[in-house]
């Protein structure tokens, strides 16, 4: 079973590095989108923060220098607090970009994927094309999956409150809380196999929202550990490149946060690629056949012999 397993999962990386070496030309300009949406966005908001912050840490500089009760005290107070709710303003206007560009990059990456693991030929606009005509299914699916990862972690932090209050020190980890995080993030992980391949349900078929997760949660049976693999794998390598950039000396904060954010970009560009191969490679332990015709349509093909004539 283990062997099994194990032979599943590096079939899935071989396969990935199949489909990305029949058309390296449309990956690569596929990275260098994901590199480009990702670079404009942090240095973008990079820019518009950096006055915000050098003004804030200004004013509560010269906070401490000013009479409290005072006509100065009061409106470099109101000053600050200002500036803090431009600055969660423009946080929240970047998140919500962010978004909607990893969004997109991920519906790109698993078009991309699929056409390359049938053999078709598609260029960089029409991929772009297709994206933009599909984008509504996966923001549904994406909706319904933050819901549910929302719904574990409050679970989750709802059961750690009382471990915490019978500690003698809250903030202090023991045995007992460090073995039950591990547990939760493993749990965690095994429940985002469903939820990961609900969003390439959602790209690749006319499902979205609870339909997606359903027909995910039925594709995956019997593939669920090697889903779980994938998880494990790709969340420890962008574990490591954090961990990895913390190593650096003489590091500049700006530079090795570019480097992160392209990095683990990078990064969620594989681990779409291999949760397309999972995707084929589910559909074929079910039974489930490929109509291919010029879009990316799949029905469940009859084990039995058809007679078709041909259609002018």
């Amino acid at each position: 079973m283990e062997l099994e397993m194990i032979s599943g999962f590096l079939g899935i990386l071989r396969d990935a590095y199949k489909t990305f070496c029949k058309n390296v030309k449309l990956m690569l300009s596929v990275a260098l989108l994901t590199l480009s949406f990702n670079s404009i966005i942090y240095l973008s908001n990079f820019v518009s923060i950096m006055p915000l912050t050098s003004d804030f840490f200004n004013k509560q500089t010269l906070l401490p220098t000013t009479t409290p009760g005072s006509p100065e005290f009061a409106s470099l107070l109101l000053s600050i607090q200002q500036d803090l709710r431009i600055f969660v303003g423009v946080e929240w206007i970047f998140l919500i970009i962010n978004f909607i560009s990893a969004l997109f990059i991920t519906t790109v990456v698993i078009f991309a994927s699929a056409y390359m693991h049938n053999g078709k030929a598609l260029s960089f606009k029409e991929l772009l094309l297709k994206t933009l005509k599909a984008w509504k299914r996966p923001l549904v699916t994406w909706f319904y999956v933050t819901l549910l990862a929302s719904g574990f972690l409050i679970v989750f932090i709802i059961i750690l409150i009382p471990v915490f209050l019978v500690m003698d020190s809250p903030f202090k980890p023991s045995i007992v809380s460090i073995v039950l995080i591990v547990l939760v993030a493993v749990l965690y992980t095994y429940l985002a196999v469903v939820w990961t391949l609900a969003l390439v349900v959602s790209v690749l078929e006319d499902k979205r929202g609870i339909e997606a997760l359903g027909k995910a949660a039925q594709l995956v049976k019997g593939m669920k550990l090697e889903g779980f693999l994938l998880n494990l794998v790709f969340t420890i390598l962008s574990s490591g490149l954090l961990q990895g950039m913390r190593l650096i000396p003489g590091k500049h904060p700006i530079i090795v946060g570019f480097i992160i954010v392209n990095s683990i970009g990078l990064v969620r560009m594989c681990w779409f690629m291999t949760y397309t191969v999972l995707y084929y490679r589910s559909k074929k332990t079910h039974g489930e056949g490929i109509d291919f015709q010029g879009s990316l349509e799949y029905v469940k093909l009859p084990t039995t012999p058809l007679i078709v004539d041909d259609m002018a």
